[in-house]
């Protein structure tokens, strides 16, 4: 039988995947559901792990996900955490690890970390040892050459031609949220090999996997180090696309533009295209920053400062749009919310996605949090343990599965049941992810439960504005023409302006506290009328409330106060101070009742 050694291609019918992760987790499902005959297993370090891809609670949450996995678990879908059985009978091996990036040393910030890489390595091989050639595909986000690193390490564990071990690219293009229709109906699929006569025989088994469900002509065989930079190069121009739109949308409220309109018009030049020109509060996620910054790193070590400094700025434009977020919100509420309570819809870092890395909900709440603002988050999907954890542990620390299991103190935010809960109360929203779910908010409530003037800031330009303003909050929306309310820059108008502005201000707070103040009055009434009628029907008699004052004619009431032996408010003879004791035994009867 000929194989990799003789330049052939192998015809896979085991397949092992270190990591059940955001990658390997869906990806391998997607492998076995579309290649009945081949035996799919995936592995992981944490028994909690694999027996949540047991159950039917999976550990990630993506739309289409979980009954994807209910049809192959048990039939040639398996989760495990017996590495060393599965990667010795294996014909293909996945490698789906971390790559997180690194919190100290040299390039703390930008480098990644390989530790993991280095350990998976190390347990390939050492499980493997004559058990005959290998193919181990890459396919998590890694920076360039990292397949030369692992051949290095897999180099000095081969044993002649019983164990030999051909490493290729495989990188992963799918995104949170929409993972499961992008490995069913991928742009592309990359994979890199060497080329020799055993890296195209490697290249050549997997994509014969891949064209069972993808046109031959989607399935692209490169070089290794083109495709690992392919797939950074990718990230780096999304990043870019976001990057620009978001400064561009700080213009647009500056010149009175739409951001919408503006990304619209750009979309439909069709060298450009309308993907990723939505403007919003911070790109996130695993691999946009990251790989962005490994660019960056990549680049100063090899003297290009100019090619670094171009794609760093990327990232700060990112952070700076984030910190504006903030500093929008602060302004716009009288330049303080210490002590204001916020509400915070949305916590992951797009919708459909329980994936938090990155996320730009984190920054933005530390940012409200550091200016004294009390917080209410609600995420339809994450967890109120995550959202803890997120908010409290350094940032990038989350990469790393020893630092999730450390303690912290779940008082740092108050996490919501409900978006209404989480409104209740406040003084403004803050729409930082784009759920379906929250354009569809019972908003007249929510604005009834807040505190007024009520504020609401849509970091994602996903409400009805025009809406929210007829039912009385003032709005910011990313991008957008300003609210007048939210005007704060008085030194560019003359006297005249800078008084109106202020006059208008005023009334707008007068206004709302005067309806505060008529709906505790109306509620005061409310009380006074069902403690008369309690006490007529002591009486036994029937209220007269032509008076507003709930009181009988002074006969009636200074004998029915005599008759009733003090019952109804201890009040003496004479219907005048018998009608004096009533408000106060109605509003503490109504205190109690409450």
């Amino acid at each position: 039988m000929q194989t990799l050694t003789d330049g052939c291609a192998i015809n896979v019918k085991r397949v092992a995947c270190i990591g059940a992760g955001y990658v390997g987790g869906p990806a391998m499902a997607i492998l076995a559901y579309k290649c009945p005959d081949v035996t799919v297993t995936v592995l992981d370090i944490s028994d909690a792990r694999v027996q949540a891809w047991n159950s039917d609670q999976l550990p990630i949450y993506e739309p289409g996900l979980t009954d994807l996995v209910k049809a192959c678990r048990g039939v040639n879908l398996f989760f495990s955490t017996d590495a060393k059985k599965h990667l010795a009978e294996a014909d293909l091996i996945f490698v789906c690890v971390n790559t997180p990036t690194k919190l100290q040393g040299v390039g703390a910030g930008k480098a990644a970390t390989f530790g993991f890489w280095e350990a998976a390595a190390r347990l390939i091989a050492a499980s493997c040892q004559g058990c005959g050639p290998k193919i181990i595909a890459e396919k998590s986000p890694v920076p360039v050459k990292t397949a030369q690193a692992m051949s290095r390490v897999l180099s000095g564990c081969q044993d002649g031609e019983k164990t030999r071990f051909e490493v290729i690219s495989n990188p992963e293009f799918m995104s949170a949220g929409t993972a499961v229709e992008d490995c069913l109906k991928p742009d592309r699929v990359l994979i890199g090999g060497r080329d020799t006569p055993e890296g195209r025989a490697a290249v050549e088994s997997l994509a014969r996997l891949y064209r069972r469900w993808v046109p031959p002509d989607r399935v692209l065989s490169m070089g290794l180090w083109s495709s690992e930079l392919a797939k950074l190069a990718a990230n780096a121009f999304l990043a870019q696309r976001i990057s620009s739109i978001n400064a561009i949308s700080a213009l647009c409220e500056e010149t009175g533009a739409d951001v919408q309109q503006v990304s619209h018009a750009i979309g439909t030049d069709s060298r450009i295209g309308p993907r990723f020109l939505s403007a919003g509060c911070g790109f996130g996620g695993p691999a946009l920053q990251k790989h962005v910054l490994n660019l960056v790193y990549i680049c100063e070590s090899l003297g290009l400062t100019q090619e670094a400094a171009y794609w760093q700025q990327v990232v700060d434009m990112n952070d700076w749009i984030k910190a504006r977020f903030v500093r929008r919100v602060i302004t716009s509420m009288f330049n303080t919310i210490r002590g204001k309570r916020i509400a915070v819809l949305g916590f992951s870092y797009k919708a459909h996605t329980t994936d938090t890395r990155d996320t730009a909900s984190t920054d933005v709440c530390r940012g409200l949090l550091l200016d004294g603002a009390a917080l209410s988050v609600y995420d339809p999907k994450v967890s109120p343990e995550q959202i803890h954890l997120d908010m409290c542990l350094p940032k990038g620390s989350l990469e790393q599965p020893r630092r999730q299991h450390t303690a912290v103190s779940l008082a740092t935010v108050d996490v919501a049941r409900s978006a209404m809960e989480a409104c209740r109360g406040a003084h403004g929203v803050c729409v930082l992810t784009d759920w379906p779910e929250f354009r569809r908010l019972d908003f007249p409530a929510i604005f009834k439960s807040m505190m007024k003037p009520a504020f609401i800031f849509d970091g994602r330009n996903v409400l009805d504005h025009a809406r929210l303003r007829e039912i009385g909050f003032v709005v910011y929306a990313l991008g957008k023409p300003l609210d007048p309310f939210l005007t704060q820059k008085l030194e560019d108008v003359d006297l005249e302006e800078r008084a109106e502005l202020r006059r208008q201000r005023r009334v707008s707070v007068m206004a709302h506290e005067l309806a505060e103040e008529r709906h505790a009055v109306a509620a005061e009434v409310e009380a006074l009328h069902e403690a008369e009628a309690e006490v007529a029907e002591a009486l036994g008699r029937e209220p007269d409330r032509s008076q507003g004052k709930g009181a009988g004619a002074p006969a009636e009431g200074s004998s029915g106060g005599q008759g009733a032996g003090g019952k109804a408010a201890g009040a003496p003879a004479g219907g005048q101070e018998g009608q004096a004791g009533l408000p106060s035994g109605g509003q503490g009867g109504g205190g109690s009742g409450s």
